[in-house]
């Protein structure tokens, strides 16, 4: 069981590098504002082609530190067998329990990785039993207010984009902190995620600039609920471009 201290908002990727690509932008403006926000990737991405698991971890760290999270921590499942067994579901609901978050960020449910979408599912999973009195009965229930999920290899039409065009080179600078996976040079080999004009960081690129057309601004990140969001005061949507 890993020790986390209370936050703001929870972000959960499958492996490092998740969060910083489809959420960096978001997990950046937050830190601005003055929320905390703590990153937990599941797996530490060890069937990677390219970075031993120490490398990731270290990588993972600095981007950290160029986002200026409160803290992040990997679940330590094994890359390729994020499960919905007991155990990893347990794991997730004991994080979300000790941090208590008002809102947790996850993949999409729809991706051409299985990883991500079985990240999605498990946090689904977590969320929901968190909030149940007879599950991991050592720690407090806690069900998150708010569950948004961010877009990485597939995305739909978004439910609301968020304008991160001030801080995208925040976000440029955290998933390049992940040298390994999309840098370049003799030792890395080329793939999806560094390579060609399909190559994963061309696909970020062009996708936060579209979904910044959306609303008029330079850069944005989509975002969807599974449900509708509730609005209590409506005026507090008077203020966002529609």
């Amino acid at each position: 069981m890993i020790t986390v201290n209370k936050i703001d908002v929870l972000a959960i990727g499958a492996h490092p590098d998740d969060i910083e690509a489809g959420a960096g932008g978001l997990v950046a403006k937050f830190v601005q504002q003055g929320l905390s926000v703590g990153l937990l990737d599941l797996t530490a991405g060890e069937m990677s082609t390219n970075g031993t698991p120490e490398e990731r971890q270290k990588e993972a760290q600095g981007a950290a530190q160029v986002l200026g999270v409160t803290w992040r921590k990997c679940l330590g499942l094994p890359d390729r067998e994020i499960t919905l067994i007991k155990k990893n579901v347990k794991a997730l609901v004991e994080v979300i329990r000790q941090s208590r978050p008002r809102l947790i960020l996850c993949p999409y449910w729809e991706d051409r990785h299985p990883d991500h979408v079985n990240a999605a599912r498990l946090t689904i999973e977590a969320h929901f039993d968190a909030g149940l009195k007879k599950v991991c009965d050592h720690l407090l229930p806690h069900r998150a207010s708010h569950l948004w999920h961010y877009f990485l290899s597939r995305a739909t039409e978004p439910q609301f984009v968020v304008d991160v065009s001030h801080c995208y080179e925040i976000k440029r600078a955290a998933i390049m902190a992940h040298k390994t996976q999309f840098g370049q040079g003799r030792d890395i080999q080329k793939t999806f995620l560094n390579a060609g004009p399909g190559s994963f960081l061309s696909i970020i690129e062009s996708r936060d600039c579209y979904y910044g057309s959306l609303m008029g601004c330079q850069y944005g990140e989509g975002f969807i609920t599974a449900i509708p969001l509730a609005i209590q005061d409506p005026t507090s949507l008077l203020g966002v471009k529609g």
